[in-house]
């Protein structure tokens, strides 16, 4: 018998989609709280990689996932005029037949989420999040801004990095360490050649691009800005151009059809990871609210979603509800570790070009063979 019948997520977006599907599919009540009264989607693309793809077949969606991206095999590292100075070759996970990685929209990878959430025929109310929470030994009692009230077994937190849930829990003082770096995305055209990520170190910054369709990829640059200034939208495509005129090869070909502000993404980013455990009492937390990485890996929403199913898995089993969330800590602490601390190590090295020692490839095909570990 699963130790918790009724389950509150606060957060709408990847891991609490996957959970809540995840969690009616297995027999267990639940109902996600999404402040966002639209359900808008922010960002371009994201790489899916083979983990990931992993957890997400098992609530079914594996298929359609493959079906509306980008497969891809290859990570390829380039110097600043695009010659190619490494490869990684990503870990094969789902047999014959499957892509060990899959580039793919974020609005595309939301739908089929979303799909599967409703096929589930978990309860979602949007426009609300919770005001107050209170613990006993057997509940958690929640009061919500639309002025409801609901008991349950569980509050899982996947309310991302500037975690409500995390505030109210775990204290203010909890809060990701910004990284005096940003991201920059932007859409282009996919040129024939390109059949893999690829990252260019330059003298400034890196770079790189992500395919996401048969015509279609994403550029991406990590800017160092230590001041986090704020740029006006219209400003933003010319920033983003010049910021990419260090680079030759490929990038030098399609650096000018970033125009469009609407098709451009732009964000600082912070890395934090919550000391263990991550619960207290009745309440966990999961994804970004846990521990937000840098982008440097491709694996914040990946190990977002591995979270949920890992949760789910441990919530089905008997015993007491403590049990269960160690056991969650268990298996997930130190691979989530591993990858914010990759990324960490990869974004102080960005900041400080030519350090000795300095590996970042070896960093990335050591942690995607870690990920390849069963979760």
């Amino acid at each position: 018998m699963a130790c918790a019948s009724r389950v509150l997520i606060v957060g709408g977006g990847i891991a609490g989609m996957t959970l809540a599907t995840a969690l009616q599919r297995s027999g267990i009540g639940a109902e996600i709280v999404e402040i966002n009264p639209t359900w808008s989607v922010m960002g371009i693309g994201i790489a899916v990689q083979g983990a990931t793809l992993r957890a997400l077949r098992t609530i079914g969606v594996l298929d359609r996932c493959v079906a509306s991206g980008f497969p891809y095999s290859r990570l390829i590292a380039c110097d600043v005029n695009g010659n190619i100075t490494g490869t990684v070759t990503l870990p094969s996970l789902l047999g014959p037949g499957y892509p060990e990685c899959v580039g793919i929209m974020r609005p595309i990878l939301h739908d089929i989420l979303h799909d599967a959430l409703q096929a589930s025929g978990a309860l979602v109310r949007l426009g609300v999040t919770l005001t107050s929470l209170k613990q006993t030994s057997s509940a958690v009692d929640v009061e919500f801004t639309d002025g409801t009230r609901g008991t349950y077994d569980l509050v899982v937190g996947a309310d991302g990095v500037h975690s409500k849930v995390r505030e109210m829990v775990f204290g203010a003082h909890i809060q990701p360490e910004f990284m005096e770096q940003a991201v920059w995305r932007a859409m282009v055209e996919r040129p024939p050649e390109v059949h893999g990520r690829y990252f260019y170190f330059g003298p400034r910054h890196k770079a790189g691009f992500n395919p996401v369709s048969q015509t279609e990829m994403y550029i991406f640059l990590i800017q160092n800005i230590p001041d986090n200034p704020r740029i006006p939208e219209r400003r933003l495509p010319a920033v983003m151009r010049d910021l990419l005129s260090d680079f030759g090869g490929i990038m030098a070909q399609v650096r000018e059809q970033v125009v469009d502000p609407k098709r451009l993404v732009y964000r600082p980013f912070g890395s934090l990871l919550v000391p263990p455990p991550w619960f207290r009492g009745r309440v966990v937390l999961v994804g970004d609210a846990a521990h937000t990485c840098t982008p440097h890996m491709a694996s914040g929403a990946g190990i977002a979603i591995e979270d949920v199913i890992v949760l789910t898995e441990s919530l089905c089993s008997e015993g007491p509800l403590s049990s269960a969330l160690e056991r969650f800590m268990a298996r997930r602490y130190e691979r989530c570790r591993m990858v914010v601390e990759s990324s960490y190590q990869m974004a102080v090295w960005e900041k400080t070009p030519n350090t000795p020692g300095a590996d970042p490839v070896g960093v990335l095909a050591r942690a995607n063979a870690a990920l390849a570990a069963p979760i």
